[in-house]
């Protein structure tokens, strides 16, 4: 198992905001924010790789991404949407769960899944009741807000122009 020293603990005094906020800053992310290169990046970061893919085994359920580590790799699924936007969410969500390192402070969230000996850990998306599943969202959001802002076209004659 991956574990590092710094991670935050679940007594952490940050809001799940701030955490996320103090996360994004220190990633170093390029102009240029794709999926791909966010997954390279923390693939780097937790020198591991990542796979994603769809499942509609998690279509009509409560969960909508679904992130397994496991010693080797990290599995990244979620729902069958044919949304780019609620597709990239979902990636990023369970993308800040890693980033934040929530494996290694938070238990497993899907306990019924998985038997105690797996070598796998699960941490499924679903709700946003708790501290980890907030900063992992509010991390998203600055993700997909970066995916945004780096593929946006010029807003118009000031944005061409200055």
């Amino acid at each position: 198992m991956r574990k590092r020293t710094d991670a935050a603990t679940p007594g952490d005094r940050r809001t799940p905001r701030e955490h996320a906020a103090a996360a994004f800053a220190t990633l170093g992310l390029p102009v240029r924010v794709s999926i791909p290169s966010l997954v390279s990046l923390v693939e780097q970061s937790r020198k591991t790789h990542i796979s994603i893919a769809s499942t509609p085994l998690l279509n009509g359920t409560e969960i909508c991404g679904l992130w397994l580590s496991r010693d080797t790799d990290d599995l990244i699924f979620h729902v069958e949407t044919d949304s780019e936007h609620h597709r990239q969410q979902i990636v990023c969500h369970e993308l800040a769960h890693m980033i934040l390192r929530h494996d290694e402070v938070a238990g497993p969230t899907l306990h019924g899944l998985l038997g105690a000996d797996s070598p796998l850990i699960a941490f499924g998306r679903s709700d946003f009741r708790d501290e980890f599943e907030l900063a992992a969202e509010a991390l998203a959001d600055l993700l997909t807000g970066a995916i945004r802002t780096s593929t946006k076209e010029p807003a118009g004659f000031e944005g061409v122009f200055g």
